[in-house]
């Protein structure tokens, strides 16, 4: 039978001829040996979903009695073997390799981590490697319920293995650490590494109470077995999916990676001054910070991160950009997406602002979020005090330059981030480099707007575009909006669109039911939507909260009706967005700014009404107080209420749980005004 060797992915690219090398390397070993046995070798994979998503080469393997000659340590029940040279069987293996193409000059060693210089800085190979192989074991969970043990390592292409000697020198904390491949080398180095990171089993003679002359490699537990065939067919994913995706996915992905810098007047702003662009929801800030970022990215080679506080945002565009092809590399043009949260935590961490050493050896802020604010304080204070400046600024830059040393910023919602989170965001990058899509008056984190420009002077140090037309709804739809806000006594001044045109309304008093759904569904379908495209939106009361864990409350219900989902309010969730086109994103309503869908559903909008005015609290802003409590509570719930109702493109459907609340009498008096356009199901 021998060794059957497959590879899997695009023929032109540099991976599928490393790809190819690597097959040589495999076949070369196996001339001289009978071995039986099936590798699978995957170039240029997406682990669609994933946090990291781009992997350069994943190998998997399985042998029918090979073996191999290796130092390396071994493991009994009881102890571990000192190093030696051991017979080794390998079973099975599952490998990532992370291939770089840099000359030796241009890699160093700080500590354990290995660096490769690109654009005159810095990468971190090594962490890039770690991120790969968890992000692959999540992968694997998601497709086929487990995962093997995956060693992963880095592939020098341009260094010879006496160059990694060098490298290494006298480093006797890596010598025994290290996963670098030399741009040649033999399986007895290859396996040598992995034997680092997964010690071999070594068996015990019964008889003598000794271990065995030989050992074994294996990377799966007892009872579990690869099926390359079922393994071959959980990377087609990606391609399943781009090719399956909607019609508005699809026009997403077109609009963001269309050249529109040239045509817009703040275009020569960008990288000479702030760019500010404000407008209502519904304008598209979003998408056009998007379309920015990959315009930047695509034609200037920029490696741009966009940052916002909505998780859910965040989930939305990687699954966009990851359809899109915009790579996630570190050492080429990219466009990132984080949370505010998690990116300040590398800068305080980078800083030591409130940090502890891990077990292994790593800084971590213990009750982060808790801490927040004081700690963003704390930093500031030692900008202001001069004990943090420019040389502490570019030391932080090459130690965490993957995370923090972008070219361009692009904030979203930028209206509710505070003066700390700001005066850093200016601090680190300098205004110049900075683009933000400002709302208006949607405050939600706080109740005071962040001034980005105070001390600025227009057209000078900044450049502002403000968009007045409503770019995601239909008119109708529109139109809905803005009598809701005049009844709410909310200023909502958004024109229409003159050729979108229609749009329908749906209000539903009682449960959300399968005959609606059944209905809509196929209508959305037939426009040539995924279910993607079609949204749920649930308020804090449908959601189940145990022991940390929470979950949507009404999962059972839904599956019966054959509603398929993917719970984004599940934190349990091993992917980063939707991996299934039969299945509908269900977010909590507090997620959805930034968030579109051709059918967005609003379940019981009152109860969420309802939770915005009982948790309601009112701080400081340092200004006159012209409203009362009751009057700021009642403006910043009603703001709140328009919000969800602007995530539609063409159907709006909303259930309201109590017929008599506030919101369900204002519906019913919009809908008898407007019968035709509305339908009302009792």
């Amino acid at each position: 039978m021998a060794v059957k060797i497959t590879i899997k992915g695009n023929q032109d690219t540099n991976e599928y001829k490393d790809a190819i090398i690597l097959k040589e390397i495999f076949q070369n070993e196996f001339r001289s040996n009978a071995v039986n046995g099936e590798i699978l070798i995957i170039s240029n994979a997406t682990l669609f979903g994933q946090d990291t998503k781009d992997v350069d080469l994943i190998v998997i393997g399985k042998f029918d009695k090979y073996s191999i000659r290796v130092k390396t340590k071994a493991k009994t029940s009881d102890e571990e073997l000192i190093q030696e040279e051991r017979l080794l069987f390998v079973n099975d293996f599952c490998f990532v390799i992370e291939t770089k193409r840099h000359r030796a000059e241009d890699i160093k060693l700080e500590g354990l981590t290995l660096l490769v210089k690109y654009k005159d800085k810095y990468h971190d190979v090594t962490t890039q490697s770690e991120n790969q192989k968890y992000a692959l074991s999540n992968y694997f969970k998601d497709r086929i319920n487990f995962s093997p043990y995956i060693c992963n390592f880095i592939w020098l292409r341009n260094v010879s293995g006496n160059s990694i000697k060098e490298l290494l020198g006298n480093n006797i904390n890596i010598l025994d650490k290290h996963n670098y491949l030399p741009n040649t080398f033999s399986l007895k180095w290859l396996f040598q590494l992995a034997c680092i990171q997964s010690i071999p089993y070594n068996p015990i003679d019964f008889t003598t109470k000794k271990p065995k002359g030989y050992c074994s490699f294996k990377s799966l537990r007892r009872n579990q077995e690869f099926d390359l065939n079922e393994i071959d067919k959980i990377f087609d994913l990606f391609t399943n999916i781009k090719q399956g995706a909607g019609d508005l996915t699809r026009k997403k992905i077109e609009h963001i990676t269309k050249d529109i810098l040239k045509d817009q007047k703040y275009a020569q702003a960008i990288g000479e001054k702030l760019v500010i662009i404000s407008g209502r929801a519904g304008t598209g800030k979003t998408i056009k910070l998007l379309n920015i970022a990959c315009d930047l990215a695509l034609n200037e080679g920029g490696r741009c991160l966009i940052l916002t506080y909505n998780h859910a945002l965040v989930s939305d565009i990687k699954r966009t950009l990851a359809l899109a092809d915009i790579p996630d590399d570190i050492d080429d043009y990219s466009v990132s997406i984080s949370t505010l949260h998690k990116f300040f935590y590398e800068i305080l961490c980078g800083f030591e602002i409130g940090t502890s050493i891990s077990p292994k050896g790593k800084p971590f802020i213990n009750n982060y979020i808790d801490r927040y604010q004081s700690l963003l304080e704390e930093l500031i204070t030692y900008i202001e005090n001069e004990l943090i400046g420019d040389v502490e600024l570019q030391a932080l830059m090459k130690s965490r330059h993957q995370q923090i040393a972008w070219d361009f910023i692009l904030i979203d919602e930028a209206q509710d981030w505070n003066d700390f989170e700001k005066k850093l965001i200016y601090f680190i990058f300098g205004k110049e480099k900075v683009i933000i899509a400002d709302g208006i008056d949607q405050l939600i984190r706080s109740q005071r707007k962040c001034n980005w420009i105070q001390g600025l002077k227009k057209d000078i140090d900044f450049r502002k575009t403000t968009e007045k037309k409503g770019l995601r709804q239909k008119c109708d739809l529109i139109g809905f909006v803005i009598q809701i806000a005049e009844k709410l006594n909310v200023y909502w001044d958004l024109e229409p669109k003159e050729d979108l045109y229609g749009g329908k309304i749906i209000i539903k008093i009682g449960e959300y039911s399968k005959d609606l759904h059944d209905r809509e569904f196929k209508i959305c379908k037939d426009n040539g939507n995924s279910a993607y495209e079609m949204m749920f939106l649930v308020p804090p009361s449908l959601v189940n909260r145990v022991n940390n864990q929470r979950s949507f409350l009404r999962t059972q219900d839904f599956c019966e009706m054959g509603i398929k989902i993917w719970d984004g309010t599940n934190t349990d969730l091993r992917t980063e967005y939707s991996v299934d086109l039969q299945s509908h994103r269900l977010l909590q309503y507090e997620s959805c700014r930034g968030l579109e869908g051709w059918t967005v559903v609003c379940l019981e909008l009152d109860q969420f009404m309802r939770y915005k005015s009982e948790t309601y609290e009112d701080v400081e802003t340092g200004e006159l107080a012209y409203e009362t409590f009751e009057e700021k509570r009642e403006k910043f719930v009603n703001l709140w209420t328009l919000i969800p109702l602007t995530r539609a493109i063409d159907t709006l459907i909303i259930t309201i749980k109590n017929p008599n609340s506030k919101i369900a009498n204002i519906l019913n008096e919009i809908y008898m005004k407007n019968p035709d356009n509305i339908e009302w199901i009792e």
